[in-house]
């Protein structure tokens, strides 16, 4: 039986993501998925795919049964896959300083989330009450960690610590960053692109170097 949309949106409001999900196309299929005795634990949307910036968003949402990637169509039904709460082994987050890959490890497969920041975080404590024995990792991007620590330490800091004689002032209007955030994520790709390389190159000069050796030492 499906979950009624006021209990859907009671769950919503209850995390406090208030109304501003029902925008959202999938929200509206999703009391649909969602079974009568199923509780939101979080939700977010985000991306799910390895060539990232061309994937349409998914609706992904983790219940205290599973957790479910939906994605509505225009002129179709939706598309959606779901991992149920007891094949999770392993749940594991890299943050960037706009957004995070949560990894789920879950019958012998692995499923990339790409999504904000925040997002990441609740969707990794949300995964992690599902089972208690899964494995739980944070890390960073190499590349980004430093800079998410000098931004995390400076919205960190007072208005007053920056500027003691300024004053208050509105705040700044919402600046569009998503395409900072597509760049930062293909810049991420390259890196790991090139140390796969490095790691390949170093492994054959070493393979080189034990052939010769051995051959030395005959």
């Amino acid at each position: 039986m499906a979950l009624d949309r006021g209990i859907v949106d009671q769950q919503l409001q209850d995390l406090g993501e208030g109304s501003r999900w029902w925008d959202v196309r999938e929200l509206r299929d999703l009391p649909a998925v969602l079974r009568a005795d199923e509780r939101i634990l979080a939700i977010s949307r985000g991306k799910v795919a390895r060539v990232r910036w061309m994937r349409r968003p998914w609706l992904i949402v983790v219940t205290d049964q599973r957790l479910v990637s939906l994605r509505s169509g225009v002129r179709t039904s939706w598309r959606q896959f779901e991992v149920p709460a007891g094949q999770i082994s392993r749940v594991s987050l890299r943050v960037g300083p706009f957004r995070g890959r949560v990894l789920v490890a879950a019958g012998g497969r692995k499923y990339r989330l790409l999504v904000p920041r925040a997002d990441a975080h609740r969707l990794l404590s949300a995964l992690s009450l599902l089972n208690t024995s899964v494995n739980r990792q944070v890390a960073g991007f190499a590349p980004a960690r430093i800079v998410r620590q000098v931004i995390d330490h400076m919205l960190a800091l007072p208005a007053v610590a920056l500027e003691p004689n300024a004053r208050p002032s509105l705040p700044a209007p919402a600046v569009d960053t998503s395409h900072l955030e597509e760049r930062l994520d293909s810049a991420e790709e390259e890196v790991r692109r090139l140390q796969r390389q490095v790691d390949f190159l170093e492994e054959l000069i070493r393979e080189r170097h034990g052939a010769t050796a051995g051959g030395e030492s005959a």
